[in-house]
């Protein structure tokens, strides 16, 4: 019994000495804030100062630039977007930064797969930028616990090893804070490169089943809390859907089916949503090959024309005018303006 006990208090050490050991190397990285996405310092800073929230997944973090439309609106806002977000993430950290500043509008980026996806099958890549974004260890240790139990040797092993590479590089005097161009939350692109069709008759839908008619359950969950939460807080909860490429909209599915969604849940909740991919001189101002990076993200000089065109749009929804005829009613009317029904 004596050998028993000596073995399990030996055991019980060196286990909370590899705890105490990966927590440290993990928190190396957390706090080195090396990769250009992790802000939670800036964000910290920024504390008290916010009054308008950009959130979504990759198509509003490449879309919505504050530095052009905070002069246009006269706001102090943040781009708090992230690639591969899920909204159980973007739930998260608007409650957070709810909590600290004076939101009065809160832009929440919902694509054809926003309500689709389902996070089981995505994997832990956006969580895991989720998580370094964090600044305080009691939420990184919650956060942590939210992934599925047989994910954690994964988001263990990354983190450890991410915490290795920054001592390391510190050690050879390497180490450097990727941040790159940021602001408030935007990081630029550059132009892109990839080469766009266009043949839009050869591609048209091409990919018809990828559009997903189903609403995965704990997307909308999160979506009625993060509307329950700007309604408590008297905050104006906006829906907006950032362009996409012409190809991407050709060779895919009936955009019909999100759009159909979104509007009934915006007029159901007493919400705006804006749409646009259906503005009628989105083809005009964005063409393919200048604005965008990849067929789902603007590049830098896209976002920056469209975030000027979303804040003079909403400057003059605020004032009352009303702007439905500058868009299409539905993917299947502006289909018939490329002739392609």
């Amino acid at each position: 019994m004596h050998s028993f006990k000596k073995i399990l208090r030996t055991s019980l050490l060196f286990l909370l000495i590899i705890a105490v050991i990966s927590v440290a190397l993990m928190e190396a990285y957390f706090r080195s804030e090396r990769d250009y996405f992790q802000d939670g310092s800036e964000r910290a800073a920024l504390a008290g100062t916010l009054d308008t929230v950009f959130l979504g997944a990759s198509h509003a973090y490449r879309a919505f630039d504050p530095t052009v439309i905070d002069p246009i609106l006269g706001t102090h806002s943040y781009n708090l977007s992230g690639a591969l977000m899920s909204m159980r993430s973007r739930l998260l950290l608007l409650q957070e930064e709810v909590s600290r500043n004076p939101v009065k509008t809160v832009v929440l980026e919902v694509s054809f797969n926003t309500m689709s996806r389902v996070r089981r099958n995505e994997g832990i890549e956006g969580d895991l930028y989720t998580m370094s974004r964090l600044d305080r260890f009691s939420d990184r240790v919650s956060f942590f616990f939210g992934f599925y139990f047989d994910e954690w040797p994964d988001v263990y092993y990354k983190f450890v090893s991410e915490g290795v590479n920054v001592l390391a590089s510190r050690i050879k005097g390497q180490f450097v804070q990727k941040k790159g161009d940021r602001r408030f939350g935007f990081v630029p692109t550059g132009p892109g490169n990839y080469k766009f069709t266009d043949n839009y008759q050869s591609i048209y839908r091409t990919r018809w089943k990828w559009i997903n008619e189903s609403v995965d359950e704990e997307n909308l969950s999160c979506l009625d809390q993060i509307t329950a939460l700007c309604k408590e807080k008297n905050i104006e909860l906006i829906l907006v859907t950032t362009p996409i490429s012409k190809e991407q909209l050709c060779s895919y599915g009936d955009y019909d089916v999100p759009y159909r969604w979104y509007c009934q849940y915006a007029e159901a909740q007493g919400l705006r949503y804006v749409d646009f991919n259906l503005y009628k001189e989105k083809e005009t101002l964005f063409p393919d090959s200048e604005m965008f990076f990849d067929t789902l993200h603007l590049n830098t000089e896209g976002a920056e024309r469209f975030s000027r065109l979303f804040a003079e749009l909403e400057q003059r929804m605020r004032s009352g005018e009303d702007l439905s005829d500058q868009f299409y009613d539905s993917y299947a009317g502006l289909a018939e303006t490329w002739g392609l029904q």
